[in-house]
Formats: structure tokens, sequence, C-alpha cells
């Protein structure tokens, strides 16, 4: 129990000092380009496939999501989007 109590404050006390790391900076935020692709269903229970260009989609530099974006490092690495309706 004391180390479940433990992991659970040390988590706590990282993501208080990301927000505050976040806030403070003078540029907390970045940008990646993420390619989106169209998935269409047809009849017959095909799928039409295409691409719907790149954007640019706002991140945040830290550890952990804030204000509604995402950290940059997982933007980075997730940088294609499926638009299926």
């Amino acid at each position: 129990m004391k180390i479940a109590l433990l992991a659970l404050a040390s988590l706590c006390a990282l993501y208080a000092a990301d927000t505050l790391l976040v806030y403070l900076a003078h540029q907390p935020y970045g940008e990646a380009q993420i390619r989106r692709y169209y998935a269409m269903p047809l009849k017959g229970g095909k799928t039409e496939f295409g691409a719907a260009g790149t954007q640019n989609q706002t991140c945040v530099q830290a550890l952990f999501p804030h204000a509604g974006f995402a950290p940059c490092w997982y933007a980075g690495r997730h940088r294609e989007k499926w638009i299926t309706q």
C-alpha cells in the first residue's frame, strides 16, 4: 500500500512540475505536421482510400498533455490521421 501511495504522489508531483514548466516557458507550444487520409466506405463492403493533404497540429513541449494539446513527442510519432466520415 505504501508503494502505491508513493508512486501516486510521485506521479502527481511530476505532473505538477511539468505544468509549472509549461506555464513558465517562453514558447511552450510547437507544431507537428500531420498527413491526413480519407477512408470512405462504399457499397458492397469496400473502402476507398484517399489523401487529404497535410495539416499543422499544435502541440505542447511537455511530458504530459496540457490545455487540450498533445505533447510534441507524441504528435511527432503519430503523424497520420485517418478521417472515416
